[in-house]
């Protein structure tokens, strides 16, 4: 009786384990498709920058504060968590034609530099303030 019972937990436990381990590993593929698509599409850019991550459509660290390029791409892509590479390539092509208080987006994506480092849309990121707050990640 004792094995059948211990078998019984293990079995509740090997269930549990497996179903916290595919929920923890969904959220963590959650974007990187986005990254990738990315740097494949702008290798100058992924060169340069070096280090491409959520900061290209994103600022501070809350990641449903988007920058200009950031709700563009959202809007172009219509639905969250988009996974096909194709769709998402298309969407960055898409709004490359766009601009904002950094300058038009595809001149940037040319030059090598991210397409929109305004941050926080309510300052100007050329001032001497919006560049500390940049800094201090506020």
């Amino acid at each position: 009786m004792n094995s059948r019972l211990a078998s019984n937990r293990l079995i509740v436990v090997s269930c549990f384990a497996l179903a916290l381990f595919g929920i923890c590993t969904a959220r963590t593929e959650a974007r990187p498709k986005y990254k990738s698509v990315f740097e494949a599409t702008y290798p100058e850019v992924a060169k340069k920058i070096k280090k491409v991550n959520c900061n290209l459509c994103h600022f501070g660290d809350d990641k449903k504060k988007r920058n200009h390029y950031g709700e563009a791409l959202a809007k172009e892509l219509k639905k969250p968590n988009v996974m096909d590479e194709k769709t998402v390539k298309e969407a960055l092509k898409a709004i490359e034609s766009g601009d904002c208080k950094s300058g038009k987006w595809k001149e940037r994506l040319e030059n090598g530099e991210a397409p929109c480092v305004c941050g926080n849309r309510d300052h100007n990121p050329n001032s001497y303030i919006a560049r500390q707050l940049d800094r201090s990640g506020n």
